[in-house]
C-alpha cells in the first residue's frame, strides 16, 4: 500500500484530469485542484500569479493544463498553445523552488516531442524532432529543467493519442464512423501511438507513487498501429464499412499545419521505460480498447 500523498493537479477539469483525480482519491491520496476560477487553489497564468501557500504540504504536482491543440493554428492560437504550457510550467516551477520541502513534478508532454514524421520504433532516448509541436514540447519540458538541476524529481509523460468513450479524439471520430463514412487519412501507413485513458491514469498514478521514476516516459500502449489498421479496427467494432479515405491534400487544405503534425503524423513511440519498470497495461490491444470505449 502506497503512503497517502497530497497532490496538486492542474487541468483537473479536462478528460485526463477528471479521471486522474478520481483515481488518486480512490487510492487514498488528497487531491487539490488548481485552476483560474473553480479550483481549490487559484492561479492566473497570463498575470503570472499563484495563490500564496499553493505548494504548502504538497508532495507532488501533476501539470496537465494547456490550450487545446486540435484547432486550426493561426499565429495567435500557436502563441496561446505555447504560452499556456510553458508559462504555466514556469509559474509552478518557480513556486516549487521556493519551498523548503519541494514536491515532485509530473508534467504532461507529448510524443510530438520526437517530431511528426519519425516512424518507429521511437523510445525515450530519441532526440527531439521537427515541427511546431516538437518545439512546444521542448520548451514545455525545458521550463522544468531548473527543478531537475536542483535535484527535484521531475517526470515528463510523453502522451500519445488518448482513447476514451467519455470524450477526446474518439468522440470526434465516432459520428462519421457510425455513418459508415470513416476511413483512412492520407496513405494510412503513418504510425499512431495510442493509450487507453484508464491506462494513462494508471501511468500517472505510478509516476506519482514510484519515486524511482524520473525523466521522460512514453505514455503509450506497447504497440503502435498504422492509421489503416486503426481505421479497420474501429470499423469492425462498429460493424460499419471503412471504404472512405481522406487524401493528404484535403487534410492539408482543411487543417494545414495542424493536420500534418497530428492527423498525418507518423510517430511509432514505444514505452521502453514503463516496460522496464514492469508496468502492466489493462488495455494493450487496440480493438479491445475500442470495444470498451463504445460499449
Amino acid at each position: 500500500m502506497n503512503p497517502s500523498k497530497a497532490i496538486l493537479v492542474t487541468g483537473a477539469t479536462g478528460l485526463v484530469g477528471r479521471a486522474l483525480c478520481v483515481e488518486l482519491r480512490r487510492r487514498g491520496h488528497t487531491v487539490r485542484t488548481l485552476s483560474r476560477s473553480r479550483g481549490d487553489v487559484r492561479w492566473d497564468v497570463d498575470a503570472g500569479t499563484l495563490d500564496a501557500g499553493a505548494m504548502e504540504g504538497i508532495d507532488a504536482v501533476v501539470h496537465l493544463a494547456g490550450e487545446p491543440v486540435a484547432q486550426r493554428w493561426s499565429k495567435d492560437r500557436r502563441a496561446r498553445i505555447l504560452r499556456s504550457r510553458v508559462d504555466s510550467a514556469k509559474l509552478l516551477v518557480n513556486a516549487i523552488l521556493q519551498q523548503a520541502q519541494r514536491p515532485d513534478f509530473i508534467c504532461a508532454s507529448g510524443i510530438n516531442y520526437y517530431g511528426y514524421n519519425c516512424g518507429g520504433p521511437v523510445d525515450e532516448s530519441r532526440p527531439s524532432g521537427e515541427g511546431f509541436l516538437a518545439e512546444v514540447c521542448r520548451q514545455w519540458e525545458g521550463a522544468a529543467q531548473p527543478l531537475a538541476s536542483a535535484g527535484v524529481r521531475t517526470v515528463f509523460t510523453r502522451i500519445g493519442l488518448v482513447l476514451s468513450g467519455e470524450g477526446g479524439a474518439l468522440a470526434k471520430m465516432l459520428p462519421a464512423f457510425k455513418l459508415g463514412l470513416g476511413g483512412r487519412l492520407g496513405r494510412g501507413t503513418q504510425l499512431m501511438s495510442w493509450i487507453a485513458l484508464s491506462d494513462l491514469v494508471q501511468i500517472l498514478c505510478r509516476c506519482v507513487e514510484d519515486t524511482s521514476l524520473s525523466g521522460p516516459i512514453n505514455a503509450v500502449a506497447p504497440e503502435a498501429v498504422t492509421n489503416a489498421e486503426f481505421t479497420k479496427a474501429f470499423g469492425r467494432v462498429l460493424r460499419r464499412p471503412t471504404i472512405c479515405s481522406v487524401p493528404c491534400s484535403v487534410v492539408n487544405l482543411l487543417f494545414s499545419e495542424m493536420g500534418r503534425e497530428t492527423l498525418l503524423a507518423n510517430v511509432g513511440a514505444v514505452p521502453e521505460r514503463l516496460q522496464a519498470a514492469g508496468f502492466e497495461w489493462q488495455q494493450p490491444d487496440l480493438e479491445g480498447c475500442l470495444r470498451k470505449c463504445i460499449q
